[in-house]
């Protein structure tokens, strides 16, 4: 006879049976736990790297459940972990993918370990098949027991992703783009209602905690900016804050410790361009670089710009020369940009230009120039290209592989090597 104790129980099984599904094993909860890996024999192939040299690392070791991390077109920033020593990939590739072999869908977070050149699955994404959450008080997606999960939160990467060194947390800004219908029909709308609602309105950004391996996001006090496409988000040591220049090219500060957002008003002119231009920050001079962005493209003899952090300014630093061939389109999914630290450059890979030229440019900040003529890329360069610069093996590391294809490869390039 099935009693209503029998019920109860049944319906607790069935809510562990959910939240196992949407979160994971216990073994998988903090999948980052053992960071740093040990050097392979690869890091001293680096480590011998000549000037202005690249190495073809080849495809990383698969996740053992997981498989290859994927290409992601319009992400140009992997946002990297010093201490951890590994660099995380997110935002959709082609626009409302899933994978029809394991049941999810591309919101996933990857950590490339650069010590183990390997991938590690931090979160393998939306179960397609069997999710199962509901809006809490903030309008956040969580599961059952309160967790928040990011589901198709990000359209693309852009430059919307970073990492904030002192309270190891990997961060974005929620960038929908609403192409999860297919994937996901009338599920997710059950517990959403509208879909106005997929992505919350005055909260922080996401966060994922590196040390617990939980996601989270927090309903903030202030009015606060929604996130969208093309956005730049940096965190910043020297303040210990998160910049964000979001779509309406407004300039917010987000401080992880309290929990607020504060809104900018920069002196200075602003940026010439639209959204999702490629950016890197400068630790020497305390400023964020940002340029070659689009919607629209810059007119006039200069695509880069600054941000001053100290005097909370713009700045057009008015280069000598300029970069890929004259063209000022250099966003995130036809470049990326680097800060190289121990050589204090921006490097820019062109990967994709329009007007050809494509090749890696120097920007160098005392000088105030761009070298003209590009360093040639390795001959098989996919569309899709992520990178992040490592200070440790002074290497500016390349993820390059096709739209949402398991076909990637690791390319690292070094620009010199200091003779003092």
């Amino acid at each position: 006879m099935f009693t209503s104790t029998n019920r109860v129980f049944a319906a607790i099984v069935l809510s562990l049976q959910i939240e196992f599904v949407t979160n994971g094993s216990a073994e998988e909860m903090r999948p980052l736990a053992d960071l740093p890996s040990k050097p392979g024999g690869h890091v001293a192939r680096i480590q011998k790297l000549g000037d202005d040299s690249w190495l073809d690392l080849g495809a990383p070791a698969a996740d053992p459940k997981w498989g290859m991390a994927r290409g992601r077109s319009w992400t140009a920033k992997m946002a990297f972990a010093p201490e951890l020593h590994v660099a995380f990939l997110y935002g959709e590739g082609v626009h409302g993918w899933w994978n029809e072999d394991t049941g999810r869908y591309m919101d996933d977070l990857w950590a490339y370990d650069v010590n183990a050149h390997r991938w590690i699955s931090v979160h393998p994404g939306a179960d397609v098949k069997h999710l199962d959450l509901k809006l809490n008080e903030d309008g956040v997606e969580v599961t059952h027991s309160g967790e928040p999960v990011p589901v198709a939160q990000m359209a693309h990467g852009y430059e919307g992703t970073t990492y904030d060194i002192d309270l190891r947390r990997f961060m974005f800004m929620p960038c929908s783009g609403g192409y999860w219908e297919n994937a996901f029909a009338n599920r997710r709308m059950a517990w959403l209602g509208e879909k106005r609602n997929e992505v919350g309105k005055n909260c922080s950004p996401w966060l994922y905690d590196t040390q617990t391996g939980k996601w989270d996001r927090r309903a903030t006090e202030e009015n606060s900016p929604s996130g969208g496409f093309g956005d730049v988000l940096m965190y910043v040591p020297s303040v210990k804050r998160t910049f964000l220049r979001d779509g309406t090219f407004s300039v917010w500060w987000y401080d992880g410790s309290k929990n607020t957002w504060s809104k900018a008003r920069p002196e200075g002119p602003p940026p010439p361009f639209g959204i999702d231009p490629t950016a890197c920050y400068d630790p020497k001079r305390d400023r964020i670089y940002l340029g070659g962005g689009s919607y629209p493209v810059a007119e006039g003899p200069n695509a880069l710009w600054i941000y001053d952090i100290k005097s909370e300014s713009w700045i057009d630093p008015k280069p000598q020369t300029r970069p890929c061939k004259g063209s000022n389109s250099y966003a995130t999914n036809i470049a990326t940009m680097t800060f190289d630290t121990t050589n204090d450059i921006v490097v820019l890979n062109l990967h994709h230009g329009e007007g050809g030229g494509n090749g890696i440019y120097i920007y160098d900040p005392e000088t105030n120039e761009w070298t003209v003529e590009p360093r040639p890329l390795p001959k098989s360069w996919q569309r899709c290209v992520n990178a992040f610069y490592d200070p440790e093996l002074n290497v500016h590391v390349y993820h390059h592989a096709g739209d949402s294809d398991d076909n990637g490869k690791i390319w690292a390039y070094r620009h010199k090597t200091p003779t003092s």
